[in-house]
């Protein structure tokens, strides 16, 4: 989100360790969902038609369409539901609904 803010990401390993516990995770995740809301709350089509300057985790630099890195944004949330998926599905732990309508919509509205 800090690039969709102007500011510049910090460059980490992707396998740092973040949080040390489940509750500090919990924590952030919970203020980031909230920093995506509020960014795409107000949210207007000319800053979907802009560019956003990065340099990624290999020092390479990129200008890409934030209306194509907004969708990024959404859809590698998909990616990593997949990733869970797939690790739980290797234990014998019972894993939560990971689909994103029932995340959503916990109940089926009925008519």
């Amino acid at each position: 989100m800090i690039r969709f803010e102007g500011g510049e990401a910090p460059s980490t390993n992707l396998d740092s360790i973040l949080y040390e516990g489940f509750g500090e995770l919990r924590k952030a995740r919970s203020a980031e969902d909230a920093r995506i809301e509020a960014y795409v709350g107000v949210l207007e089509p000319e800053t979907l038609r802009g560019q956003i300057a990065y340099v990624n985790n290999e020092g390479r630099l990129f200008r890409d369409p934030v209306a194509i890195l907004v969708a990024h944004l959404f859809n590698h949330q998909t990616h990593h539901r997949g990733q869970v998926t797939a690790m739980l599905a290797e234990t014998d732990a019972p894993y939560p609904v990971l689909d994103m309508h029932r995340i959503l919509i916990p109940e089926p509205l009925l008519s």
